[in-house]
């Protein structure tokens, strides 16, 4: 049916109200956060523009617009140590051509800030104390019979040590970082004096320069500051803990596993994926190596933990992770950079401008994973040209050395007397490899591939061809 107008005849169904959009929500949910935090708008229409303002007004079509791939902060404020507590109010409202505008949504938030000298501290597995600097950046505190383990160090400005004193019941301390970034050492310069503190050994040098700046003694660094590597073990009395290194974040990254209890504690080292603001793995520095060297290290450092792990505690979640799905996630995650290059790459929640790759959902995948990464730097070779390994595994022979992508020659030691078969697996850096050979013989990723072996010194050549069929790298073993 249809009527005439001046333009001409139209249908009396276009003449309808236009259906209005549905209104923005928002994550979190509006109420006080302790620390500053992000939110992300929403609408549940495809393509949907949303539109918002901080100061009060009615959003409308020349109001900022919400990037999707972003996130809008609200912070908060200090007056000198003094935390402060400060009002938000965002106002948004969602539009797309065709539809009515959604009416406009207030969304109200209380940031209340802690004081730069307070700590707060929760139990969260048994043992284990979770303590919270200001800025939100999380400390360990594992109990033991002889001692307790303090890890990390957070970068408040109060008395620490004090705060922790409380808490250990007159029993010594140890205190370990496991990397030398400032969020995570701050204050260590209150523990050097009183106890053995330990750190990877490629990040002693960075650790020890900031003792030195605050005030310790090279003679106080030199007895106290310890290096830890692959199978130190620190006693706490009725635990040992074990140190597994994973260069990547820092160079001298570390893990520390609780085998007693599978507790495993992260720091940076495997990332975060605290969703206030969105957390992930800090791998975009401009001198950052390819990241095949970072997943040799993941794998190596998984196979080293095996099935023990039964909680996460990262540097700055606010609550464990259960489980081992998280690394899971951290796994797909290089090998989509591997496998998929540049294509794999979305903007960066923060910092902004940045580059990263997500596995998935933030907003209701506990376990989702991001890793930020420099986008010049982070493959090896192009896509079809990457012909590294990720790890060697041998069994019924110990490595010389713990593997890496770029060293290519390695040696095996085989038991004296043993007349046997060595089973060698490979695990290429990408999933697209055209080949994999052992002693000339193809092989799959993961496969078991028999090697004889008579006592005599042999050398094993392994050869991987990248995609394009052409590109191909080189490992040796030599069995002896």
């Amino acid at each position: 049916m249809r009527m005439w107008t001046l333009s001409g005849f139209v249908p009396l169904c276009a003449l309808a109200a236009a259906a209005q959009i549905p209104a923005p929500t928002i994550f979190p949910a509006p109420g006080t956060y302790f620390n500053t935090t992000s939110v992300s708008l929403m609408d549940a229409v495809p393509g949907a523009e949303i539109h918002y303002t901080w100061d009060g007004s009615p959003p409308k079509a020349s109001s900022p617009l919400f990037d999707p791939h972003g996130v809008l902060f609200i912070a908060g404020v200090y007056d000198g140590n003094k935390g402060l507590k400060t009002g938000y109010t965002l106002r948004a409202v969602a539009m797309k051509a065709g539809m009515e505008p959604s009416e406009p949504v207030t969304f109200s938030y209380v940031i209340e800030r802690r004081d730069r000298t307070a700590y707060v501290s929760e139990e969260v597995a048994p043992g284990v104390r979770m303590i919270r600097d200001s800025d939100n950046d999380k400390m360990f505190l594992v109990r033991g019979t002889k001692s307790y383990a303090l890890i990390d160090s957070g970068m408040g400005r109060g008395a620490l040590r004090d705060y922790i004193a409380q808490l250990t019941g007159g029993l010594p301390l140890v205190a370990i970082w496991t990397h030398s970034h400032g969020d995570h050492i701050g204050q260590a310069d209150q523990f050097i004096a009183g106890s053995t503190d330990y750190v990877g050994e490629a990040d002693r040098p960075a650790v020890a320069e900031f003792l030195e700046r605050h005030g310790a003694s090279r003679e106080q660094i030199a007895d106290h500051l310890k290096s830890v590597r692959d199978g130190s073990k620190i006693d706490l009395g009725d635990r040992a803990l074990e140190i597994i290194t994973v260069p990547g974040h820092t160079p001298g990254s570390i893990v520390i596993l609780d085998p007693a209890t599978g507790n495993l504690f992260t720091g940076d080292t495997f990332g975060n994926n605290s969703y206030l603001p969105p957390d992930v793995l800090w791998m975009q520095w401009p001198d950052e190596p390819p990241l095949d060297r970072y997943f040799a290290a993941v794998r190596t450092a998984r196979a080293m933990l095996g099935d023990r792990v039964k909680l996460i505690m990262t540097g700055h979640n606010d609550h464990p992770l259960v489980g081992t799905k998280y690394l899971d996630n951290l796994e797909t995650a290089l090998q989509r950079a591997m496998d998929e290059g540049n294509s794999a790459l979305v903007p960066s929640y923060r910092p902004p401008g940045l580059r990263q790759i997500v596995v998935g959902d933030r907003f209701t995948d506990p376990n989702w994973f991001g890793i930020n990464v420099n986008a010049q730097t982070f493959l090896p070779a192009p896509p079809d040209q990457i012909a590294s390994l990720t790890s060697i595994d041998v069994q019924g022979a110990s490595l010389s050395e713990r593997f890496t992508s770029t060293v290519h020659d390695y040696r095996a030691t085989v038991a004296r007397g043993a007349r046997r078969s060595i089973t060698i697996s490979l695990r290429p850096a990408s999933t697209r490899v055209k080949s994999l050979t052992i002693d000339g013989n193809a092989v799959s990723s993961g496969a078991p591939y028999k090697v004889s072996f008579k006592g005599q010194p042999k050398t094993v050549p392994i050869v991987v061809t990248a995609h394009d069929g052409k590109t191909t790298d080189t490992y040796r073993l030599t069995l002896e």
